[in-house]
Order: structure tokens, then C-alpha cells, then sequence
């Protein structure tokens, strides 16, 4: 992944608000939910439709669907569409219909990034809102929100459970992430902010 310059980033457990693909798992789920009734054994057919919709679909943060921002044109879901947008000519963005094709598309990326650089702004207000700004110091003893699942072979029941169990930060990892460890030791793993309390 360096080699071709991504930073690998992790994200909290339990905080799959952080994770892009979290998100798109949720829209497909949601999808699904709609195409299935009774029968829930063929909801495997629909999902060729459901990713067409996916791709088709225009992202607020970036102005474009997937399919637009990953080749540089709208979608087409049958293949006479092609024929009726070739005598159309509405195949190609007029203004930069004479670029070749990676200038094509590095226009497009720096639209995209505008719009999403702008998305991120608006959603950085209204996120920040809503904030507490707070840091934890390694070493220091917090309340870590206790993720029980319940177990009737183990006769546990997440709701008579602790809500949060007393650990220590490790060391900070990123501006709102910590990696903890129980007061004994032993390691817990990367938590979000939201999830302690002192």
C-alpha cells in the first residue's frame, strides 16, 4: 500500500461510523430488507440490482455516483442506451470532449474533491456542534462502555451487565482514538472517544 500511496488507517472498535464500507454495507442491507418478504433464501438474486443501483446512485459528498467518478460517465443499465447516447452525443462532457482520457478524468477527480472537500466542511460544522473536547493522558483510568453480547449457553445477559468497565489508556492513536488495556494488563484494543468516560 505505500508504494502506491495509501495510508492505512484503523478504525475503533465499535465505532463503524469511521468506516466508509461500514456505511455501504448498511445501504445493501437496507436494500435487501426491501426485495425480500417471506422467503428470505433468494435474496442473493437481487443483489446485480443492487449494485447497479449502488453505482448509479449520486453521492452528496461528491456530486457523482461511483460509477461516474470510476470512468467518467453516467451508467447505462441496458446496452441500447449506448446507441440512443452515441446519436445524442451525450457520451462525452462537452467542454472536455477533445482531452484525452486521463486529463479527463484528473478533471473530474479535482471536481470531486472540491465537492467533497466543501461536504466535509459543512459536515465538520454541524459535527463539531456537537463535540466535547476532551484527551486522555496514557496511564490514565477510564470507563470503557462494556460490549456484552448475550450468551444463553453461558447464562449471560448483556442487560444485567456492567454499561462500562474501568480500564487504562495505553497511548493515544490519532485525535479520538486509545488503545487500552484492563487493569491488570492485558490488552483490549483501540477504542473511540465516545466510548470512555473518567
Amino acid at each position: 500500500m505505500q508504494h502506491h500511496g495509501i495510508k492505512h488507517l484503523r478504525t475503533g472498535n465499535y465505532s463503524a461510523q469511521a468506516n466508509a464500507s461500514e456505511q455501504v454495507n448498511q445501504s445493501v442491507l437496507a436494500a435487501i430488507r426491501n426485495h425480500v418478504n417471506e422467503d428470505q433464501t433468494t435474496w442473493d438474486e437481487k443483489l446485480p440490482e443492487i449494485q447497479a443501483a449502488l453505482c448509479r446512485a449520486v453521492h452528496a459528498s461528491t456530486g457523482v455516483s461511483p460509477y461516474f467518478a470510476m470512468f467518467g460517465q453516467n451508467m447505462f443499465t441496458h446496452g441500447t442506451d449506448y446507441a440512443l447516447a452515441r446519436k445524442l452525443g451525450a457520451l462525452e462532457d462537452a467542454l472536455i470532449a477533445p482531452l484525452a482520457r486521463s486529463e479527463k478524468q484528473q478533471i473530474y477527480r479535482a471536481r470531486i474533491q472540491e465537492t467533497l472537500h466543501r461536504a466535509y466542511e459543512r459536515a465538520e460544522r454541524t459535527y463539531n456542534l456537537k463535540t466535547r473536547s476532551i484527551k486522555y493522558l496514557p496511564g490514565q483510568e477510564v470507563y470503557k462502555r462494556n460490549f456484552v453480547l448475550s450468551d444463553f449457553r453461558r447464562n449471560v445477559n448483556s442487560k444485567f451487565c456492567r454499561k462500562y468497565v474501568k480500564c487504562r489508556i495505553v497511548r493515544a492513536v490519532g485525535n479520538s482514538l486509545y488503545e487500552l488495556k484492563t487493569l491488570q494488563g492485558g490488552p483490549l484494543g483501540i477504542f473511540h472517544a465516545k466510548d470512555l468516560k473518567q
